[in-house]
This record gives structure tokens, sequence and C-alpha cells, in this order.
């Protein structure tokens, strides 16, 4: 089941959408050539097309923890079905558990299978017995858990563990505020696939932003993965960026029915923006493509209905959005700066809002406090903004370097920061023979490995830029440029 996991996935893509399965591979393709050209992603496992043609997908492990949060409403279309491997000589147990992927700030699936596959259905011991999130620590084992770039998440020697109360609170901010994704055609972030032996039943492209809802219509119902989806046809409006302008563009979807009471009921519903999830989720019948926008609400917070809460999620976007386009591992720019485009994407659509602005009215400063919020997945120093990728909160974690003062915590933030933005044109050993190593070798860390692993952590920082800037970007393959393993 090893390395055959993406191959056969690939096979099933190509069967259910030629044009996903070209994109999917193409930006693979171009991923893989751009870290050839540098040493520094050796963590990186080119899995070839069985022909050995072409490259088809890749994995990556990391040296230290990684983070997944679950939530009924997280983990809604799961699935557990047999997968008969071979002539049907054996029957495994699959599971497929939609997650949000925390270390990564995307959707993916975890793939459990055997006993652990059977043993997450069991009433008695799944961990979604109640409603609330549950955050998971994936520990770095001999064979650690590995995310391939078909977007999925293999446990394999690393058994999860519940998460403290303080990383769960900060993995929740960053959902919250910082984990944003808009509409991408082809394979875009947070795409993701259910699947059997035999073929795909559902592709999975998630969008996350503020939503208000325009008009309600009629309730509809529709079978997915085994269950019978119950829910509310609405149009939904929906906060997009494009051209670093926030804008709002209008979609069909259907309110699910777990949340409809809860939201429709709510007297301010026309005003009140959703923090949440928009699952477009195909589905193929005979040939044919079916095509459903489900909202799902599963950000803490989920109602938006002040001019501070607005702002908050405003910086969280502008912060997400400057990081990803950035070359930096850490900084964002300056703080006038991301205040000045923050309240230019305010106006752009400040005449939707119909909010309330009593809070701003006694905070002297909103935007500073609200950038206050975001600490400490987002650090202000000397008028720059940086922004602690969520894959170091494992570095941190694997080092005892997590702390619940702010204080101490910012200090420990700005001498890693100081070390990643070393890390972007230097040595390990330049890493090693930095102040900031010092620093945390007084706080009791083994110094040479320490600096290793943040190095290594830059490298991973970097991978995952380059996949973001891949998946968000469309092409349309000429024949010289289609992949090799395109058929």
């Amino acid at each position: 089941m090893d390395r055959a996991n993406e191959q056969h996935l690939a096979v099933l893509l190509k069967k259910f959408s030629q044009k996903m399965y070209v994109d999917c591979v193409l930006k693979t393709e171009q991923i893989i050539k751009s870290c050839d050209h540098s040493s520094q992603f050796s963590q990186l496992e080119v899995i070839k097309t069985p022909d050995e043609a072409g490259d088809l997908a890749f994995r990556t492990a990391f040296d230290f923890p990684v983070y997944i949060m679950l939530s009924h409403p997280i983990c809604k279309f799961r699935s557990h079905r047999n997968y008969p491997l071979g002539e049907r000589a054996y029957i495994a147990n699959l599971a497929l558990v939609p997650v949000f992927f925390s270390s990564l700030n995307l959707m993916s699936v975890l793939k459990l299978w055997g006993e652990r596959a059977t043993g997450f259905f069991n009433p008695a011991n799944s961990p979604l017995a109640d409603s609330s999130a549950l955050c998971w620590e994936l520990p770095y084992a001999s064979k650690p858990a590995e995310f391939s770039s078909m977007n999925f998440i293999l446990q394999n020697g690393s058994d999860p563990q519940v998460v403290d109360p303080i990383l769960t609170t900060i993995f929740e901010k960053y959902f919250r505020l910082l984990y944003w994704t808009f509409p991408h055609p082809g394979f875009s972030p947070s795409t993701h696939f259910l699947h059997g032996r035999t073929r795909i039943s559902s592709q999975v492209k998630i969008s996350k932003s503020l939503y208000i809802i325009e008009e309600i219509n009629k309730p509809t119902r529709f079978f997915l993965e085994g269950k019978i989806i119950e829910g509310t046809n609405v149009t939904l409006r929906g906060l997009i960026m494009k051209d670093n302008r926030f804008f709002f563009q209008s979609f069909p979807a259907i309110l699910d029915s777990d949340l409809a009471e809860q939201i429709l009921t709510r007297p301010n519903v026309a005003s009140s923006f959703i923090n949440g999830v928009v699952a477009e989720v195909t589905q193929m019948h005979d040939e044919q493509h079916f095509k459903h926008s489900i909202l799902t609400v599963i950000a803490d917070y989920d109602y938006v209905e002040s001019y501070y809460d607005i702002l908050t999620a405003l910086i969280g976007m502008m912060v997400d959005f400057e990081f990803a386009n950035s070359d930096s591992l850490a900084e964002i720019g300056t703080v006038a700066d991301i205040s000045s485009q923050v309240r230019e994407g305010y106006l752009n659509i400040h005449r939707m809002l119909k909010v309330e602005r009593s809070l701003s009215e006694v905070i002297s400063n909103p935007f500073e406090f609200a950038i206050n919020e975001l600490f400490p997945a987002v650090v202000q120093d000397e008028g720059k903004l940086f922004y602690i990728h969520p894959l170091a909160w494992g570095l941190l974690k694997r080092w005892k370097l997590v702390r619940s003062d702010k204080s101490q915590q910012k200090e420990i933030l700005l001498n890693l920061i100081r070390l990643l933005q070393l890390s972007e044109n230097s040595s390990s050993m330049k890493l090693y023979l930095d102040r900031s190593s010092d620093y945390f070798q007084r706080l009791g860390v083994n110094k040479r490995e320490f600096t290793r692993s943040v190095f290594h952590l830059g490298n991973a920082i970097r991978l995952l830029k380059t996949m973001r800037k891949t998946w968000t970007t469309s092409w349309q393959p000429s024949t010289s440029e289609r992949p090799s393993s395109y058929a």
C-alpha cells in the first residue's frame, strides 16, 4: 500500500477528471522542478509514475511533531469502507477522515488503515464523541507521519496524542483568523479526494472566507459518502481578494441542516457575516459530474458583527496573503503598510457592511488592538509584523519552548524569527554561530541539534510556500508543456 497510494489514486483521478489529473500532475512537476534547483529539499521523496516516465507526486515527513484538528463539522464527510487488495484475497479497512492540517494551514484527509480505521469509527472510542474541536499531535517517530502532495496524511508509526490547552488555543486562532482560501481553478489548496478501490466518490475543494446569506430558498437533500445530506438552498455573498482588492462575489450554495436552524433563526441574519468554510463537492453519476457547494460553519466565533470583528478578519486575510506572496520566512511588512492596506480593503467593501461600530468608539486604536489579538501567530516588533508559520509550533513543542507567559513567548519567537531569516541565505553553521542560538542554549536546548532543526524548518516552510504559489496559479498546458505522465 506504500507508494502505490499515489499511483493508484492518480489512476482513479484520471478516470474521474482528466482535466483535474493533468492540472494536478503539471503543478506537481512545477513544484519538484523548483525544488530541484536547491539541495535544501533533500527531505522530499519524489514518486514516479508506474512506468517511471515522469513525476507523479511527492511526500515529505518532518523531524518534529505536526498537528491536526478534528470536529464533527470538519470531519463531516468522513467515510469507512472495505478496501480489496490484489485479487480480493485480502480486504483492508480504510478510513478517510477530512481534517484541518493545522501545521500546514490547509484542509486535508487523514488516511487510516486496519485497526486504526475501525477504532476511529467505533462509537465507544471515536475521538468525535462530543461536538467540541479536538487537536491531535502526531509526534515524531521512527516512521513519522507523512504528507503527500496529493493532499493526504499517513499516520504511519506516529500515535496521536491530545494536545494541551495552550497549543489548542493557538491552532484554533490560526484556523479562525489566519486560514483563508479563495476559489482557484484546478488542483488548488485544500483540494482532496474521497475514494475506494475502484473510483473516486467525491472531489472536495475548500474555500474559507466571510459570507453573508443573501437569499434563502427551498430545502434540498442529496446523497453523499453514504449519508443523506439535508439542507437549505441559499445564495451566498462571499468576500474574496483579487489584485490586492477585496470584493464580494455571489453564488448558490447549500446551508447544512445542522446549521440552518441555528443561523436562519437569528434576528440579524442578513447583516451577520459567517466565518465559515464552503466545500464544493463534485460527484460523478453516469459519466456526468454534479456539484454542490455546502456551507459549513466551523470557526470558533462564527458570526462577525462589529467593526472590530471585520478589522481582525481583514488583518488575518492580509497577513496570510502577504506571507504567501513574499520571499521571507517570517516578515510580512511594516505595521503602517499592513494597516493602510487593511483600511483600504475595508473601504472597498464598507457599503456592504451593516455592522456595529460601538467597540471601535471605545478603543483608541482598534488596529493595534486587533494585531495584539493575533499574537502569538503574528508578532509585532519595532514597527514590523512577523508571521509565525504554524509548522514552527511543532519545533517549539519538541524543544519545550511553548510558554503561557506572553512576554517570554515573544522573546522566544523573535529569536526564532532571527534564525529563520538568517537561514534564507546561510548555512546551518552560520545559524549555530549566531547569538540567537546562544540564547536558546541558555534555555537548555542542545544548540547544534536545535539549529539543525531550525534550518530544516526553514526548508519546510519554503517548500510549503512554493506549493501554495503553484497551487494557486492557473496553467493552460500546451502539448509541449503537458506532464510526462499525461495520457
